[in-house]
Parts: structure tokens; sequence; C-alpha cells
């Protein structure tokens, strides 16, 4: 049994978790078929039933820069014409997406449906003053592959719990195909796997921080690429760097993690901990040393394009999906004529025990949530939508297009892809984006299995996940603490740091890394301690 499953049993979480463990948590089948949400027959049985005559036009507020007409092709019209309904798209870019959401909901104008990042203190008050639509009580009856992905998210039932109602739908990021549980991070890094080679390097799924560094050391000075001065051994920004240099070593060093308690049951702030240190020596030392790039802070570079377009980097901190992995491996073709067989592989970065550290990713992205004003006909009819995107026929849609021209099944059930090898849906420019992005289910799920993504790249995601998950413990990996992720306060909203941007400006000011940060740490305590009082007197 693995170290996960034997000390993280926390009665509140487990028993939210259940109904998903009982029979999701497994490895993609090498046929690549797509796993089955239980009732999806019934389901599909009682969507045949209901009347749609009266045509519904739904106004969709949707996360993305530019979206296709979505009453257009073949792909939207399939939808449409089985819920006799047409969109009204609005799009939202991630600079505005929350100004929007709170304009249009203060001011009562909300579109019909509209996909929000989810803000706890603004979502309760949403709540309470009634500016969103509470579900009907019998909703998770009467649309039941829908309720079954929502309780997967855990936090839904803890919001409903906490307003007497479902007023918000998190959108769950796995709900049929979850790697690990409790969950850990897509955060991996890619690697040029032919330049790790080439400097007598092993190629393996985990290196400690000191290997790490030591191979990228040794690129530095041989550069096995012949790029000269071009090349960034490890190429990224100030948002992915601490993956690998902090976080890798520091349980609680970000974000919603950084109040968390000790072994005493006492809070603290994690970026005052002594691994955060360690971890900002480590990336002082990679930055003095010339293993990053020396204007890595501005946010003026796509790395990414440095890994894939340039080929001038030996190691990517991305999200380690099989689409990214996809994305990363076409690329290379494209413009540096690689095959990611022989150039490409993923691995994390651990501490020097071999231990991996994290905290319990939460299983949503998003929520859903629906104008006060929408009538309950079309609520409803919005409802059978998002079920329907929840069955396991929904989900094939949505990841592989239509069924007989992008997919088939073959005699035996198994699903076979008609697309040309490594072309997804999205390459054939279907307005599919809005049904990819904004439908409730997150991608992220089916992409363990897809079989428009090669086999490679969905073993290579899935191992990942369970490298991290096998050298995680009691000391170095933690639950969610959801007293302190939903906390709201006056105090608590004034320390909302940007810590990827604090962090790096640590490390580029000159000078030893132990009196800057103690420093900081002196200065952030003045606005962190009351938080901190705060949550130890609840």
């Amino acid at each position: 049994m693995k170290r996960m499953k034997k000390v993280f049993l926390v009665a509140v979480l487990l028993a939210a978790f259940v109904l998903q463990a009982a029979g999701c948590t497994q490895q993609p089948a090498a046929s690549g078929a797509a796993s089955a949400s239980e009732g999806t027959s019934s389901a599909a049985a009682s969507s045949a039933e209901k009347d749609y005559s009266k045509h519904e036009k739904i106004s969709w507020a949707v996360y993305g820069d530019e979206f296709a007409d979505l009453n257009s092709d073949d792909f939207a019209k399939m939808w449409n014409e089985k819920f006799n309904v047409e969109y009204d798209v609005i799009s939202m870019s991630y600079d505005t997406w929350d100004e929007k959401i709170r304009i249009w909901t203060n001011s009562q104008d909300l579109p019909d449906v509209a996909q929000w990042e989810y803000k706890h203190a603004d979502g309760a008050s949403y709540a309470e003053q009634g500016l969103v639509k509470k579900l009907p009580d019998d909703w998770k009856t009467r649309w039941p592959n829908l309720a079954e992905a929502y309780e997967g998210t855990v936090v839904g039932p803890l919001l409903e719990e906490q307003f007497g109602g479902t007023y918000f739908l998190p959108r769950p990021v796995f709900a049929n195909n979850q790697p690990t549980e409790p969950l850990v991070t897509h955060q991996s890094i890619f690697m040029r796997k032919d330049w790790l080679e080439a400097v007598g390097a092993e190629v393996k799924q985990a290196y400690t921080i000191d290997e790490f560094m030591d191979i990228a050391r040794r690129i530095k000075e041989e550069d096995p690429g012949n790029m000269g001065d071009q090349l960034v051994p490890i190429g990224n920004g100030i948002n992915e760097l601490p993956y690998i240099f902090i976080y890798s070593l520091s349980t609680h060093s970000v974000g919603a993690n950084a109040f968390y308690k000790d072994e005493n049951g006492v809070y603290q702030w994690g970026p005052a901990s002594q691994d955060t240190l360690t971890g900002l020596k480590y990336y002082q030392q990679a930055y003095e040393e010339g293993l990053l790039d020396p204007e890595f802070f501005t946010g003026e570079t796509n790395y990414q394009e440095v890994f894939y377009t340039a080929g001038a980097s030996a190691f990517c901190q991305a999200a380690g999906m099989a689409q990214v992995a996809l994305r990363f491996a076409n690329n290379f073709k494209t413009n540096l004529d690689l095959e990611a067989e022989d150039c490409m592989s993923l691995a994390c970065v651990v501490d020097n025990d071999g231990n991996y550290h994290g905290v319990e990713q939460t299983n949503y992205w998003g929520t859903l949530m629906f104008s006060p004003n929408i009538d309950d006909a079309k609520l409803e009819r919005v409802l059978d939508i998002l079920d329907y995107s929840c069955t396991e026929q929904g989900q094939n849609e949505i990841r592989m297009g239509i069924e007989n021209v992008d997919w088939k099944r073959d005699a035996s059930g198994e699903i076979e892809i008609l697309l040309d090898e490594g072309i997804t849906v999205f390459d054939k420019y279907y307005c599919i984006r809005p049904f990819y992005h904004n439908m409730y289910i997150c991608s992220d799920d089916f992409g363990l299995v897809n079989p428009t993504y090669p086999q490679m790249f969905r073993d290579m995601s899935y191992n990942q996940y369970q490298e991290k998950y096998s050298r995680a413990d009691e000391k170095t990996f933690d639950r969610i603490d959801w007293d302190a992720y939903f906390y709201d306060s006056d105090a608590m909203r004034r320390v909302s740091f940007n810590l990827p941007e604090e962090y790096a400006a640590l490390v580029v000011a000159g000078g030893d890394m132990e009196t800057k940060w103690n420093a900081w740490v002196e200065e952030k305590m003045k606005l962190v301690q009351p938080v901190l009082d705060e949550l130890n007197a609840m």
C-alpha cells in the first residue's frame, strides 16, 4: 500500500471522496477507451423523453480571449439541435474576468450562465443577497450525472452546507479518471532527454534538487546542443521557477496553502519556514551561476518557445499533461525536426531525501453560476445540457468530436480515432473550445484516457502523478485545511501577496539570502501576524 493511503485518511474529507475513489482512480487502459460514468444510460433515456419543443437562447459568459460562433458548424449544430438551443457567447479574457463577473453580479445583470474563478468572500455575499440563482432542492436526483461529478469536487458540498443550498457548481478537474487521491499537482518539468544523455545524466522520473542543479551545471558547461550564448539551461520565468526551487522543498510556501497548522495545532505562515529559505538559496544559486535567463523576472519571454522552438533550454516547467506533451512534441518536430521519443522526458524535483512536497490540490477549477433572473424552464435546459456533458457519450463528443466522423466504436466496442495521427478536434477548427473549456468537467480528466493523444504521452502524464504520489508522506504532504482555505477577514485580504514576484525580487536583489529573507519576513509579519492570531483564535 502506498504511503499516502496509510497517512491521509482524514474522516471529514474521505466521505466526500468515497464515490470517486471506488472506481475512478486507475491507470488509463492501453486501448485508450474512456471510462463510463454510472447512470449514463438512464440519464440519456430520460433526456430523450424531455420536451424541447420550445427554443431557448442562452447567454453564456465563458473564459477565453476569443471564440468562434458557437451556433455555426457541424459540431455546434449537433448539440444545439439535440437540446433546441442557441448561444449568445460572451468571452472574457483573464485580466478582466473577475471584474466583469463582479460588475454583472452586483448590478443584477449576470448572463444566464457564467464561469467564474470562485472567490469565497464574494461567493458568500452573492449567495446571501440572492444575486445568483439557487438550484432546486431536488436537483441532484433530477440531474444525476452532474450531481456525481459535483460530489467529487468536495468543495461543492462544503459550500452547499455553508449556504444552505446549491448556488455554485465548482467544476471538477477529475471526475472519472482521477490519478491519485489526494490529488497532487499537474506541474512537472519537461526535459531535453537527448541533452541529459549527452552529459551522462540518467534519465528518470524524479531528481533531488542537488541532482537537478548538478545536471543544469553540466549542461551549461558542456552545451550539448551547441547553443552558445543562446543557451538557458533552466528556461522559465517567475511563475514557474518556484515550483522547481521552492515548492519542491517547502510544503507550505505559496497561496492558499501558506497558512497551516504545525505539529502542535498552531497556525504558521509557510513563507517564513526554514524550508522556504532553503529553496530560495537554491533559486539564488541558479540565478547567480547563470543557469537561468538573466532577465527571467521581466515576464517578457515565452519560455516554452525557448524550449521547443529555439531549442535553447534543457528544462521547462509546465503542466505535465498529455495534451501539453503532444503540443511540445509537435513543436519539436515542426521547429527542430526532433522526435519526442528521442528528445523529451518528464520529471519532477524532490528534496534531497527523495520526498515530494506539496499540499493536496483542490479538485475543481472555476465554477458555474446562474443569473437570478433565469427562468425555471431555461435553467432546466441548461442543467440538462450540463448533465449530458457529464455522461460518457457527452465527454466523448466534447473531447473527440462527432461520432462516426471523428471517431467510432469498432465491433468490440473499443474507440477508434478517424482523425490523422496527432490531430485533435482543435485542429479541425470546430468551434469546440467553449464546450471543451466551459462545460462542467474540466478537460484534464479525459486527457488521461483520450485516444487522440498518443499512448506515450498519456503514460508519461499518469506516471508523473504516481511518482509524486509515491514519494509523499505525512511530513512533506498535507491535506487541505478547509477552515483556512475559506477563512476571510479584512486582515486576510491584506495578505494577498504575489509570492512568486516577491521570491524573484529576493533572488535578484543580491547579497546574503538569509539576511534578505529575515528582513522580508519581519516586514511581512506586520500583516501576517493578525491573520495568524485570528486563525488561532477560531
